[in-house]
Formats: structure tokens, C-alpha cells, sequence
């Protein structure tokens, strides 16, 4: 076995060659305290953080995790350039030059010596996705991954396929075409125990994170597996997927009427999840378990998410507008009986951009319209269903569409 000072030595020799600091090793995932404890073998890193730290570096696990240092060879010095050069790209995307970035990982597709296109090439093609559907390209990025999966036979390339139709899965909703996401996500959770290392639910979980919220949208959430086998992750690893999946299952289970164990589950993900697992999900979370406690009555404990929330996200200054917490905002001054309030959040939450998780929006304006019919504003709240059916319906999310047309029935039905 390994000794930790072994294995924190070798982590910072390729950190060093790849020109990553701790802080960029580590992402959203870990701490660089964490990193330097692991490279100082004052911590030995969990099986889930050894395969986060080598797909970072470009490595396999036991090139980290395995006997003593090989020497130097040309395959190797060139594998470290490439590496290098994957860091170098990644940080031109990150200061803000997305095009050239892409030039650069466009030129490390291919490139893999020995053709093992589940490495650089793979970590180059994966980018390349995640910039297009940035950039709003999402046909293009889809087109990355679908190329990318062509050249991975299943049985050879499992865990590979396994990252790339996750992160299709992924581009597919996050561009508001939530069906074609599901597809894509059965297959890869269809997949995911080909992929697996003995021990480890690392693929299995973000693979069931993307699943869910797909699953969720399209109104099949049925469809996704439990996910009461998963241990919770004691070092802090992913702590974005697992706040996802029960988002979405408390969701389901608050559309279908069980309020108490939503709220469980949206309580437990409140508490785990902070806006480093992801700004978007976190306020999605911290929002959604507002409007529950609004619904449950509870507005005093739901005013003190909003406003500290809100606090937050003023503070982080992530450029994503805050919509979830926005919309609890708006259900708090109903409650208050502030009607210019609730009209003025929702006209702007009704301006803020079609593209994206248009079902997102759309769901958040259903929000806003029951807000306003129980207001008595019904030609207002009427508005606001009939273009939340519309974006649901773009997004693929017939069963919502339907439900907001329902609605929008009963409120005429009720004014006539």
C-alpha cells in the first residue's frame, strides 16, 4: 500500500508539470487547504477524490495511487506538454477568450499518443461542449459529443461514453430540450455499472443527477432510480450532484401533494449545499424550499431564506440572475399584501431571456401567476400562464405544458 507522503508527492509533481495551482486542482469540488494536506500526506485521499484528482491531471489513478515514480520517457514528457497544454487552454477560457480556447482544444482532439481517446483527447472534446453551450451553440456541442461517442466502442471506452453522454444529458437541458436530455441520460445510466470502478458511485451519481432533472421535466420522474444506496460523501466531494437529486425529487413529490417529505429533502439539501457546489442550483435550492414553507404557511422562516439568500447572491456577484429566490421574494410580498411588489418581480422575471432553461422560467412565472390570481388580478395571472404553457412546451415539457393550460383554464372559467 501506498505511503501518503507517495502519493501527495506524486499529485504535486503533476500539478507542478501541468502549471495548475492547488486552487485549480481542487475546483468546486475540494479545498486547496484540502489539496495541500493531501500533498503534504497529511490526508489520503478518499477513492472518489483519487479519480477526480487524475481525470484533472490527466492521469489514471494508479499513476497517482500506484508504486514508486517511473523515469522520464519521451511518452511521457510529451503526454505532459499535452497536459500543459489542456491547463493553458482551460485557462484562456476561463480569463474570458472562449474562441481561442476552442481553437486550442479543436487542435488537442486526436492528438492522444498511443490512440487512448479517453484522455487529453477526451478532456479537450468534453471542453469544447461545455464552452459551445455556453456560448449558446448547443446544436454545435451536441455535435462534439455525438462525433466523440461514434469513436468509443462501449466495452473498451466505458467510462469515456460515460462522460460524454452525461455531459450531452446535460448540454441537451440546460438548452431547454429536456426529452432529447432524457435519452441520453437512460442510456448513460444503462451504461454507468460498465463504467464503474469496484467501491465507487462517482459516474453513477452524476450520471443519476442528470437523469432526475431530466426525468423531472419531461414528467417521468419515475423513471429515475433511487438513490438510497449512495453513501454521502464525507469529504465534501459532490456535494452539487447530490443537492440536485433531491431538488428534483422533492419536486416531484411537492407536485404530487407530499409536502412533508419534500420539504425534508429540500431542508437536508439547504444545509449541504453552498453557492461553490454551483450558484444556479444553490439558489434553486434555497428558493424552492421558500415557496414550500410559503405554502406551508411558515413565512416567517421563509422571509429569512429570501433575504439572507438574496444577501448571498449580491455578495457572490455571479452573473446568473437569482430566479428562484426572486420568485420567493415575490410570493413573500403577496403574503404581505405588497401587489406593486409582485407585479414589479414579475415583469422582470417575465424580461429575463428565453434562452437557456427556458422550463426553468417557465415554472417560476407559474409562481408569479398563482401569486396574482390570489391577489384577485386575474387577466394579469392569466398573462403569465399562457407564456409559461408556451416556454414549457419549447422545452419539451409537455406534462407541465398541460398543467399551466389547466390552470389557465380554471382561471378563466372562474372569471367568467
Amino acid at each position: 500500500m501506498p505511503e501518503p507522503a507517495d502519493t501527495g508527492r506524486r499529485i504535486k509533481e503533476l500539478r507542478v508539470s501541468a502549471g495548475m495551482t492547488q486552487h485549480e486542482l481542487a475546483g468546486s469540488e475540494m479545498s486547496a487547504s484540502y489539496i495541500s494536506l493531501v500533498e503534504r500526506g497529511k490526508r489520503i485521499p478518499s477513492g472518489r477524490a483519487l479519480k477526480i484528482l487524475a481525470e484533472r491531471l490527466g492521469v489514471g489513478v494508479t499513476e497517482i495511487s500506484g508504486g514508486a515514480a517511473q523515469p522520464e520517457s519521451a511518452g511521457r514528457v510529451r503526454r505532459l506538454d499535452l497536459v500543459g497544454r489542456l491547463v493553458a487552454a482551460r485557462r484562456q477560457w476561463e480569463g474570458g477568450d472562449a474562441e481561442g480556447a476552442l481553437e486550442e482544444f479543436r487542435a488537442l482532439t486526436g492528438t492522444e499518443p498511443g490512440g487512448r481517446p479517453d484522455d487529453v483527447s477526451t478532456e479537450a472534446q468534453l471542453a469544447m461542449a461545455e464552452i459551445l453551450g455556453s456560448l449558446g451553440r448547443a446544436d454545435e456541442g451536441a455535435a462534439v459529443l455525438l462525433r466523440m461517442l461514434d469513436g468509443l466502442a462501449p466495452a473498451a471506452y466505458a467510462e469515456a461514453r460515460l462522460r460524454a453522454l452525461t455531459a450531452l444529458a446535460d448540454l441537451l437541458e440546460s438548452a431547454g430540450r429536456v426529452q432529447d436530455g432524457l435519452r441520453h441520460a437512460l442510456t448513460g445510466s444503462l451504461e454507468a455499472p460498465a463504467a464503474q470502478a469496484p467501491g465507487s458511485s462517482f459516474h453513477t451519481l452524476l450520471v443519476l443527477d442528470v437523469l432526475t432533472r431530466c426525468a423531472y421535466w419531461s414528467g417521468c420522474a419515475h423513471w429515475a432510480p433511487e438513490a438510497g444506496g449512495l453513501r454521502h460523501a464525507s469529504d465534501g466531494v459532490l456535494p452539487g450532484p447530490r443537492a440536485g437529486i433531491a431538488l428534483h425529487r422533492a419536486l416531484d413529490l411537492w407536485d404530487r401533494g407530499k409536502t412533508d417529505r419534500a420539504a425534508e429533502l429540500l431542508a437536508e439539501a439547504a444545509r449541504r449545499v453552498t453557492p461553490a457546489a454551483g450558484f444556479r442550483l444553490w439558489e434553486a435550492v434555497n428558493g424552492r424550499y421558500a415557496l414550500l414553507l410559503l405554502g406551508r404557511g411558515e413565512r416567517a422562516a421563509a422571509r429569512s431564506i429570501v433575504e439572507r439568500g438574496l444577501v448571498v447572491a449580491s455578495v457572490t456577484q455571479d452573473p446568473d440572475f437569482p430566479l428562484w429566490l426572486t420568485t420567493a421574494q415575490a410570493v413573500c410580498a403577496e403574503a404581505a399584501g405588497d401587489r406593486a411588489r409582485v407585479y414589479a418581480l414579475g415583469a422582470e422575471l417575465a424580461e429575463l431571456p428565453d434562452t437557456g432553461r427556458c422550463h426553468e422560467k417557465a415554472a417560476a412565472l407559474s409562481e408569479i401567476a398563482a401569486a396574482c390570481a390570489r391577489l384577485g388580478d386575474r387577466e394579469r395571472a392569466a398573462g403569465h400562464f399562457r407564456y409559461s404553457a408556451e416556454l414549457f412546451r419549447r422545452a419539451q415539457a409537455y406534462r407541465h405544458a398541460d398543467r399551466a393550460r389547466e390552470r389557465l383554464a380554471d382561471l378563466l372559467e372562474k372569471r367568467n
